[in-house]
């Protein structure tokens, strides 16, 4: 039986941590990219300054929202792993 645990622990691991990676990378773009996109969209609009800071006030907040879920999601796969552990440990396999 501890064949199978171990492999089983790797490959749920493996899965959240290529879950935090993607997260990760799907948020990354470069400050030239934003401000460049955030200046074409406020070009046109009569208050420059407060568009472009409502912009980027938007980007950041997206973000934070981005990194709190990246979190949640690596405490979500501790605690899984922790109550596999325990699972493992009542059936006598750890």
């Amino acid at each position: 039986m501890m064949t199978k645990s171990r492999p089983l622990t790797r490959a749920l691991m493996s899965i959240c941590g290529g879950c935090l990676i993607a997260i990760t990378l799907a948020g990354c773009t470069t400050a030239e990219n934003d401000y460049e996109t955030d200046r074409q969209r406020c070009s046109d609009a009569r208050h420059n300054s407060g568009c472009m800071y409502m912009r980027q006030h938007r980007r950041d907040r997206e973000q934070l929202i981005n990194q709190e879920r990246a979190l949640i999601n690596a405490e979500q796969a501790r605690e899984n792993l922790r109550m596999l552990r325990e699972i493992r440990r009542k059936r006598g396999e750890y």
